[in-house]
């Protein structure tokens, strides 16, 4: 039996992120933000995970940052691909895959923006690119 490679794993979408994916449908990057802490986190969830509260609420981010650090994977059965994290502007670490074909000119502190590219007739994913 043959098993088919996809080139991007399925997006987890749940009540709790339903929010940010509907949003990303807009190319809208959401973060969100705790009201005791005042802190913004990554991944998009009720829970704060740095002060535990419950009351998180949604904002939208520039989705502009900085790259903290990247490797490239050149053992793949798509092609080589980049993965990293980007330092949002005022926020957290975000893990995130570079676009297609980024692989080259990456630097630690170069600028990226977030940005969501259509995979298939339901579903962006989120990228990182050079800005």
């Amino acid at each position: 039996m043959t098993e088919m490679i996809h080139k991007y794993p399925k997006v987890a979408k749940n009540e709790e992120t339903k929010p940010f994916w509907d949003a990303a449908q807009e190319g809208r990057f959401l973060v969100r933000r705790c009201p005791a802490c005042k802190e913004i986190h990554w991944y998009p969830r009720t829970l704060c995970p740095l002060c535990h509260k419950a009351e998180t609420e949604w904002e939208e981010h520039s989705g502009e940052g900085e790259i903290y650090t990247w490797t490239v994977m050149r053992k793949s059965p798509t092609g080589p691909f980049a993965l990293g994290y980007v330092k949002l502007d005022g926020g957290p670490h975000v893990y995130v895959r570079f676009r297609d074909g980024v692989t080259e000119g990456l630097e630690i502190g170069k600028r990226t923006r977030m940005v969501f590219d259509r995979i298939s007739d339901e579903d962006v994913y989120l990228f990182a690119d050079l800005a």
